[in-house]
């Protein structure tokens, strides 16, 4: 299971798939033995706080090696927006981290099987960061190892010790009777390790703070000294030049003049971002040519609605067709279940289309011929498509139950 939950979460971050990673989230075993060294210090139990830990650094170890391994051999292997969201954690992870490990530890000591625990494992997000650390590890960026191996031993940390609360306020029994100036040492230390470990947190939370509030300046700034000015700003980008910082402002429009750019460029000491250089991207577009361009996406949006929708139609009028006669090529249930399949099979397929041809002259009858119309990634070759879609048909027979399937590829 861990090195299962591993690989899944080392491929999902890979693709940048959040769904792939909260499946790996769930299988994840990681909650277990970060639950029993919490659990084990609350109730003074050494054998269990020594077998728990033993546990959690061999899960450590598995995980963060699996996933190094798959991040070396893949082709891939480049920062994704769901790698890059684990390497700055802030204060705000600490809370989800706390109360996490809250709900897991009060849905644990039920003798029901709570659903709860499933959120929770989402929620904690253990073998992400530990394939984020992996990532790093097997390209050496530090930056990928250091904050991934942070944030996740700020999430163990953190829900062990709310483990450990609960414990103590809901009276555990103690395995070893201690004496309150031991329990005091040991409460001290506890807070103290806490509060060192979230120190990092707290300056993570700060610069992105700081950073949210430096884009909501430029953002007004634009807003107020260049859309006011009756120019179309298209976006704004900024970048660091030494000590410098640079706006691009891309307008569409109406260019701005040099005696525009010089009042702007002075109205910059409003963002308080020390030097600041104003730099206007000018478009080709004018106004006119935008104002087409969305009315001519508006147009083509309700097209496709419409189509869509007379898709639909036809659909329902062929599915319907097909099941007064018996036909169970045109089951859609059928269908479904064939598509799952071939996608499952066959991971160049990138999208399955399926429709009855019908008789435009007589739209309430129905040909016998289904079809399906695979999409493919734009790596696959020729030879593989044709395969794929003789294999495809084959197998369409099968499940369909009928030999007049046309199989067509994209």
């Amino acid at each position: 299971m861990l090195v299962c939950s591993s690989l899944l979460a080392s491929i999902g971050l890979d693709l940048g798939s959040t769904a792939v990673v909260i499946g790996a989230m769930l299988i994840s075993p990681l909650m277990s033995p970060i639950l029993g060294v919490g659990l084990s210090v609350g109730i003074a139990d050494r054998t269990l706080l020594s077998k728990a830990s033993r546990e959690l650094g061999l899960a450590t170890l598995v995980a963060l090696g699996t996933s190094t391994l798959y991040f070396f051999v893949s082709p891939l292997a480049e920062p994704t927006a769901e790698l890059i969201a684990r390497t700055t954690p802030t204060l705000l992870d600490v809370g989800v981290a706390f109360f996490g490990g809250v709900a897991g530890i009060v849905a644990g000591s039920r003798r029901e099987q709570s659903l709860a625990l499933p959120g929770v494992a989402i929620a904690t997000a253990l073998m992400p960061p530990l394939c984020t650390a992996g990532f790093g590890l097997a390209t050496w960026r530090p930056e990928f190892l250091f904050g991934a191996l942070y944030l996740f031993a700020l999430n163990a940390l953190f829900i062990a010790l709310a483990t450990f609360s609960i414990v103590r306020l809901l009276k555990f029994p103690l395995v070893k009777f201690e004496t309150g100036s031991a329990r005091r040492r040991a409460f001290r230390l506890i807070g103290g390790g806490a509060a060192v470990a979230v120190l990092p947190s707290l300056w993570f939370l700060y610069t992105t703070v700081q950073e949210r509030r430096e884009e909501q300046r430029i953002d007004a700034f634009v807003r107020n000294e260049v859309t006011a000015r009756n120019h179309d700003v298209l976006r704004w980008t900024r970048e660091m030049n030494g000590d410098t910082t640079v706006v691009k402002i891309f307008v569409a429009g109406r260019p701005v003049s040099a005696a525009e750019l010089d009042t702007i460029s002075r109205a910059t000491d409003a963002l308080q971002l020390g030097a600041v250089q104003i730099r206007p991207v000018q478009s080709e577009l004018t106004r006119d040519d935008l104002s087409r361009m969305e009315t001519t996406l508006r147009t083509n949006v309700l097209e496709v609605l419409a189509l869509a929708q007379a898709a639909r139609d036809s659909t329902e009028r062929a599915t319907s067709g097909a099941e007064r006669r018996g036909n169970p090529a045109l089951d859609s249930v059928l269908v479904r279940q064939l598509a799952r399949e071939v996608r499952e099979a066959f991971p160049e397929v990138q999208g399955i289309a399926w429709s009855p041809i019908t008789n435009l002259l007589a739209p309430d009858s129905v040909m016998t011929l289904p079809t399906l119309m695979l999409d493919f990634t734009p790596q696959t070759t020729t030879v593989t498509r044709r395969d794929i879609q003789q294999r495809v048909q084959a197998l369409a027979r099968i499940r369909l139950k009928t030999d007049s399937v046309l199989v067509r590829g994209g």
